[in-house]
């Protein structure tokens, strides 16, 4: 079996280099996949320019609450926003305040995060290869490859819960109220992002209160639940300020509560069984993919009952990597629409380090070594075809509107009309991006525009009325 956080973080000069050097190799590796053609290709749909848009103002003008879901309603809180302004402003100058710089931001903070699970893995396993690997397995898979640089909720919310997740099983936080405090609220910002990662959310702050509880120090445990709460507490305050200003309404979580209510007054059953299917779904798409595969769900649960064997002597570590997981297919169980894998995506970092550790974490040290290689190997080999199949989610008429948008504004005087010689899934897209640049609109111009494919664009006069 792997040794156990105990055991302690490496500590020779070749040990600390190796750290150094595979940071910025899974770093500058798993951007680069991410973000590549970005500038040609980048999903620019009304969620994208709406959330773009917001991120575009002073910070005092952004909402108090989150985005609008597909189901109605808005998320619970503003983190997001917060967050997609502050790549706006360190990220936009460098492109010009284009959206594609936020995309760019966005799979930075991913790939920085993912780094933190690296490490995090490598001291809780002493195993670099397992940490390698856990990456790998992430960031590789061609559905959430594909959604990595679009300006999306659902993406913000898994990134956060990665963080919270690793930072717990680096055990960034043992002993630390402050840092205590800033897991959780990285944690409940993840949920602001996005609905679905209270799960991992509630398994980080159980595994934040375990830790003192397993030191039989109760007063630092009531401490550490405190600091959740008020974290919590101070983090809904935007969101209750919201709430007073609107009056009553439709609140953020009225179609979760709504299915709730059906289930809890025996109108509908809930569905446990299609719950666990909708987890073994999303794990083929979000982990496997773009490869499917068979009886994932049993192969799933296998795996969590190696890992609960293997670490049963760090309570710590299964119930930030378990307990998520149970909570989806529970939670999930009282939700009465369709179940879409992305709904999982913030609980795919600990489907992850299920299927990684399991296997490794119950053989002997002298076998755990060859197996976290070889599963190291596997990984890398799969990864070509794994990136190349994440084609999913992409504009590629990007670029040319970019280039459009500019030539237009060279002209040198505002147009009465944009139009597109293709198709778009968006038509007001290359007028989002031609007013980012600067450009104007004037109802008396003399002419108009039209971009083709390529980028070109042919001017044309406005006959006199």
């Amino acid at each position: 079996m792997l040794p156990s956080a105990s055991a302690g973080p490496p500590s020779a000069r070749r040990d600390r280099l190796l750290v150094v050097i595979l940071s910025l190799a899974i770093f500058i590796v798993t951007l680069a996949i991410r973000v590549r053609g970005i500038g040609e290709h980048f999903w620019l749909l009304e969620d994208q320019m709406r959330d773009w848009g917001i991120a575009l103002r002073p910070f005092t003008q952004l909402p108090l609450v989150g985005s609008p879901t597909h189901v109605g309603g808005y998320t619970i809180g503003p983190a997001f926003y917060w967050i997609l302004w502050l790549i706006r402003v360190t990220f936009g100058p460098w492109f010009h305040d284009l959206p594609h710089g936020g995309g760019i931001g966005q799979a930075t903070l991913t790939s920085a995060v993912d780094v933190v699970l690296f490490a995090a893995v490598w001291k809780r396993t002493q195993s670099p290869w397992l940490g390698v690997t856990a990456v790998a397995v992430l960031a590789t898979a061609s559905f959430p490859l594909s959604l990595a640089a679009v300006i999306w909720n659902p993406v913000m919310g898994a990134t956060l819960s990665e963080l919270a997740i690793a930072l717990v099983v680096l055990g960034w936080a043992d002993r630390s109220l402050a840092r205590t405090g800033i897991v959780a609220a990285v944690a409940w910002s993840a949920v602001h992002a996005y609905t679905g990662a209270i799960f991992v959310a509630l398994g980080v702050f159980a595994a934040l209160v375990l830790e003192p509880l397993l030191r039989r120090d109760r007063r630092a445990a009531a401490r550490v639940a405190l600091a959740v709460a008020a974290v919590v507490v101070l983090l809904q305050v935007p969101y209750a300020v919201h709430a007073w200003r609107s009056g009553p309404g439709p609140g953020g979580m009225d179609a979760v509560s709504g299915s709730i209510a059906q289930i809890v007054t025996g109108r509908a059953p809930a569905r446990f069984a299609v719950s666990a299917s909708g987890y073994a779904t999303a794990v083929n798409y979000d982990v496997a993919g773009p490869w499917s595969v068979p009886a994932i769900g049993w192969v799933m649960l296998g795996c969590a009952l190696l890992l609960a064997f293997a670490y049963r002597r760090d309570p710590v570590l299964l119930v930030v990597v378990l307990l998520p997981q149970v909570l989806a297919v529970v939670g999930f169980a009282f939700w009465l629409s369709g179940l879409d894998p992305y709904f999982y995506l913030p609980i795919m970092p600990a489907a992850v380090l299920t299927l990684t550790l399991a296997l490794p974490g119950v053989l002997p040290s002298r076998a755990a070594r060859p197996v976290a290689v070889a599963m190291l190997a596997a990984a890398l080999i799969a990864a070509p075809f794994r990136v190349r199949s994440a084609t999913l989610f992409q504009l590629p008429e990007y670029g040319a509107l970019v280039r459009g948008a500019r030539t237009i504004i060279s002209m040198g005087t505002p147009i009465q009309e944009i139009t597109t010689a293709f198709d778009l899934p968006q038509p007001f897209a290359p007028i989002f991006i031609y007013r980012i640049l600067g450009g104007q609109f004037d109802p008396h111009s003399p002419w108009t525009a039209e971009i083709e494919p390529g980028g070109r664009v042919e001017f044309h006069r406005v006959a006199p009325q």
